[in-house]
C-alpha cells in the first residue's frame, strides 16, 4: 500500500514538471528583477554554452547565436515555426519562441515548435531563470 500511495504523488505530480517552477505561471515577470543583458551573462552563460554548438554561421538557417551580435539579429527575425512570432518578444514570455522551446511549450496557438531547446533535454533552473530574467527586463 505504501507503494501505491507514492505512485500515486509521482504520478500526480508528473504534468508539472514540464514547467519551469511547479508553483509559478511560465510566462509571469518579476517586476523586481534587476536588468539583465544579452552582452552580459546571456550570451556567455547560454547561447556561448549551449546554442552555438548547432546555431552558427556554418548553418544559420535557425539562426546564428555565436556571438551577442548575430544572437541579437537572429532573435529579431520571426521564428520559422510560428511567423507572427519572434523567438524573443521583450517583456512577453507568452509570446517569446525561445522561451517556449525552452520550456518544451506549444506555441500560443497551439503551434508545435518543434521540440524543446537545447535537444536532448531542459537547462537548468537557474540557466532558465537568467533566460526568463532577460527577456522579462526587455531582452537587449
Amino acid at each position: 500500500m505504501r507503494f501505491l500511495a507514492l505512485g500515486l504523488v509521482v504520478s500526480a505530480c508528473g504534468p508539472q514538471m514540464m514547467t519551469v517552477d511547479a508553483g509559478k505561471n511560465e510566462f509571469a515577470c518579476d517586476s523586481m528583477t534587476a536588468e539583465v543583458t544579452l552582452a552580459g551573462k546571456v550570451q556567455a552563460e547560454i547561447f556561448d554554452k549551449q546554442c552555438k554548438s548547432c546555431h552558427n554561421a556554418f548553418d544559420a538557417s535557425n539562426g546564428d547565436y555565436s556571438d551577442a551580435t548575430r544572437t541579437a539579429a537572429a532573435i529579431a527575425k520571426p521564428s520559422q515555426f510560428a511567423m507572427a512570432l519572434k523567438p524573443v518578444v521583450p517583456n512577453d514570455l507568452s509570446k517569446s519562441v525561445l522561451w517556449r522551446k525552452m520550456n518544451a511549450l506549444k506555441g500560443p496557438g497551439g503551434e508545435d515548435l518543434k521540440g524543446v531547446m537545447p535537444p536532448g533535454g531542459m537547462l537548468p533552473a537557474a540557466s532558465l531563470q537568467l533566460v526568463r530574467d532577460w527577456i522579462c527586463t526587455g531582452g537587449k
